[in-house]
Formats: structure tokens, sequence, C-alpha cells
């Protein structure tokens, strides 16, 4: 689909071989064939035949589709400065109140963000159609926290990305969230505010949240 919209198929209708467009695709002519059938069945393309090959365009299911790769794309390669992401607020294990109140990690947060966190993250647990998000914001440079030893244990690195959090209830600015060198949790966020935000915007377990992620401000 990317090969006809390059030809100007989102715009208007293109006239396209099986010949060429199996040597595009590097597959046989049977095979660019059955490709271009499958994509009209999904409501993708229009397509009719013509002399010499077919009609096509793009239609607007397949124009959002591409529209989702472009943005995707741009944020693994770095062209996009901010993701915004949905997430479920749910109660976490308190582990993150525990490591980010270990004084390794406590004074690089001061000193990298300015702020002192409260001992404590606000959870956002993202649909799947969100984790490739999560992977992007996780490719980009972000804040590195370095890892340390305390008590005979060793703390590993993280790298933390400033953001914002809204809901009907307000937006909070000061904000971040911490990405771990090791998570078992994909499709969880984990945000750190010097407030309690859950106070701050009478957040309660369920209620829907936005985070608006900067990827240019480190």
């Amino acid at each position: 689909m990317k090969f006809i919209a390059l030809q100007g198929g989102t715009r208007h209708p293109i006239h396209i071989s099986s010949i060429n467009l199996s040597k595009n695709l590097g597959v046989s002519q049977q095979s660019a064939s059955r490709y271009l059938i499958k994509l009209v069945e999904r409501g993708y393309l229009e397509r009719r035949l013509a002399q010499g090959g077919q009609i096509v365009t793009v239609l607007n299911k397949g124009i959002t589709v591409l529209r989702k790769e472009f943005s995707e794309y741009s944020l693994i390669f770095g062209t996009q400065k901010e993701i915004e992401m949905k997430g479920i607020l749910e109660t976490g294990l308190g582990e993150g109140g525990y490591y980010i109140s270990k004084k390794g990690y406590m004074s690089q947060f001061q000193e990298k963000l300015k702020w002192k966190p409260y001992e404590g993250t606000f959870n956002l647990r993202l649909h799947d159609n969100e984790v490739p998000k999560i992977e992007a914001m996780k490719a980009a440079e972000g804040i590195l926290i370095e890892g340390f030893e305390q008590e005979g244990r060793t703390f590993g690195k993280a790298w933390v990305f400033k953001c914002s959090l809204e809901n009907g209830g307000g937006i909070v600015k000061e904000c971040a969230i911490i990405s771990p060198k090791r998570t078992h949790y994909r499709r969880v966020v984990e945000v750190i505010s010097p407030i309690f935000l859950r106070d701050k915007l009478k957040a309660v377990d369920g209620d829907v949240f936005t985070t608006k992620v900067n990827l240019g401000d480190v």
C-alpha cells in the first residue's frame, strides 16, 4: 500500500500494472494480484480493472493505517518530539515508592529534574495499541539516572522523560515518566511528580488520564 501511496494513490486514482507492482514488491505477479485483492477486501483500496492493469485509489481506512505507520516511524527515528498516551490509573505494588526513596536515585532526580519527587508512582495501564509508543519513547534519549550500590545491593540505571498529566480534574505539568532498564510491565508507565498526584487530581483507580511526553526536553 505504501508503494501505491507514493505514486499519488492517496490523492487521486492511479493506473498500475501487475508487472510493475510485482517488481516493486519483489514477488510474483500472482502474489501481487492477491495482495491487491486482500487490500480491497479489507477496505483499504478501491480497485477496478483497466487496460494493461488496474486503477486503484487508497481509501480513508488505508490512509489511516499509513498515518499510524508514519507516526510510529517518526517516533522511532526522532522526527516527532512529543508522544501522547492514554492510560487507566491502577494501584501498584509499592515498589516504585521504595526505589524512588533511595538516596542514590533521589539525589539524581533533584539534580536533573530540579524537583524532589513524591515517594510513590502514579501508574497508568495503557491499551495494547499504545505499547508501540512506549517502545518509541524508550528509543529516545531521555534523562539518564545512573545505577548505584547501596547497603550491599546494586540498583540499576533508569531513564526519565518529562511529561504532563491531565484528565477532567485538571492538569499537572511538572511530571516525569520513569523507565527502569529492566521492567516486567510493558503496558504500564510510572509517573512521578513533586506532588501527590492522586490528591491533586482527585483520582481513583479506573480513571482515564492523558500524558504528553516531551522527547526533546532533556
